[in-house]
């Protein structure tokens, strides 16, 4: 060490003396640090095991207990933190963060009916009653097709007036059947749209409009969401329609056609567009998201043409009642037994006046369309997706009894 060191520690040899007796004698015999060799100002300090013993072990317990209170803090607070992150996502999931606290049916009726409109619409044969909503202070209201498809005159009649204003059809999209009007003026009260992409089954559904026409206006009736996504089949004269509809056991009639199907924070989430009649509380409403698509591209642009709305989609008629058949399968005709050469579709009856009624007959057996394998009723249908009325198609089928096949076109959609 250099001679600035303020501190030396001396260890004895133990094989002359024990370190305790060396130093015992130096402080007997009064020596002096210098006089023992050691620099001025250094102290010599003897060590004690027993004591150091005792020091560890206090030091080793008092670590111990600092350990366990610092392990105890770290496992209740990743406990809190993973208890608040579960406690998040079920509120979350459970919407009680995300979603506002419902209104009462009462509420939802005050806010939505000033937003909703009687519809009337004649020609000069008949006349109807409907119901639609504002989607625009400028007087853009929405309304199902079928209510004003076959109108000449069209007005609606505001809330709470009884004072009728004439409206014309912006456009319109008869797959989705939804149409949009405009009537003149402005600062009506808007609906507000909801999201019916977040809708449940046993949320709650309010429907507003008009069930009777003018003999049951402005009526409010309230149920539940019975299904999402529930597939609808619409016919048509020349083409049958798919759509994607919200089931509701919430009362709605004719009249409530284009009205709104609302949640319980009176956003509108469906319109309303039929019910089926020989079954208790089973109404369809349009979801709002696609519905939506439509309606903002018709008041841009006057059509709805190219829009995806994800509502619906649209085959043309074959003409043709059928079934799936399997090869080898027996089928029976006058009174005579056939088998089935190949899987496909067997021709049940076909429709007089359609395309196919001239080349197909019951007992014929469907196996392609335009070269693609149709296997199945669920395949024929399908194929029939990717074609529209009027286009002219090749079939590939097993006349009755004949073993090999034969082609034949047929104009699809032709109408009755």
């Amino acid at each position: 060490m250099n001679e600035q060191q303020d501190l030396k520690l001396i260890q004895s040899s133990d094989t002359e003396y024990p370190p305790e007796e060396k130093e015992t004698e130096a402080l007997e015999e009064n020596k002096t640090p210098e006089e023992n060799g050691m620099p001025e100002n250094t102290y010599a300090y003897r060590w004690n095991y027993d004591v150091q013993r005792a020091h560890d072990a206090k030091e080793k317990r008092a670590n111990g207990r600092r350990g366990v209170i610092v392990f105890a803090c770290t496992m209740v607070t990743a406990f809190l933190l993973v208890l608040g992150l579960l406690l998040g996502v079920l509120a979350f999931r459970d919407g009680l963060l995300s979603r506002a606290k419902g209104m009462t049916t009462e509420q939802v009726a005050k806010t939505v009916l000033p937003a909703t409109v009687l519809v009337y619409a004649s020609n000069n044969t008949s006349y109807g009653y409907g119901t639609g909503f504002f989607v625009r202070s400028d007087g853009y209201i929405v309304t199902n097709y079928h209510v004003v498809s076959s109108a000449t005159y069209i007005a609606v009649t505001l809330y709470p007036s009884e004072k009728s204003v004439a409206a014309t059809v912006v456009g319109y999209s008869a797959a989705d059947d939804i149409a949009v009007l405009k009537i003149a003026g402005s600062g009506y009260t808007v609906a507000k749209i909801g999201n019916s992409d977040a809708i449940r089954v046993g949320d709650t559904a309010i429907a507003v409009g008009n069930p009777a026409g003018v003999s049951a206006p402005w009526s409010t009736t309230q149920g539940i969401i019975s299904s999402t996504g529930r597939s609808v089949t619409v016919n048509g004269s020349a083409s049958i329609g798919e759509m994607s509809m919200i089931q509701t056991d919430a009362p709605v009639n004719p009249g409530n056609s284009g009205g709104p199907l609302c949640n319980d924070r009176a956003e509108v989430i469906g319109i309303v567009t039929q019910k089926l009649s020989d079954y208790e509380a089973l109404g369809f409403a349009i979801p709002i998201n696609g519905a939506m698509k439509i309606v903002d591209a018709i008041i841009r642009t006057g059509s709805a043409d190219g829009v995806r709305s994800e509502i619906s989609r649209t085959r043309p008629t074959i003409g043709i009642v059928g079934s799936t058949i399997e090869k080898g399968e027996e089928f029976t005709k006058a009174d005579t037994t056939y088998r089935s050469p190949a899987d496909g579709v067997l021709v049940m009856s076909v429709s007089t006046g359609s395309g196919a009624d001239r080349v197909l007959t019951p007992g014929d057996v469907i196996v392609a369309i335009d070269g693609t394998a149709v296997p199945s009723m669920d395949g024929l249908i399908e194929k029939l997706y990717t074609y529209k009325a009027g286009d002219t198609v090749t079939l590939k089928i097993y006349k009755l009894g004949e073993s090999k096949t034969t082609d034949v076109k047929v104009t699809l959609g032709v109408a009755k």
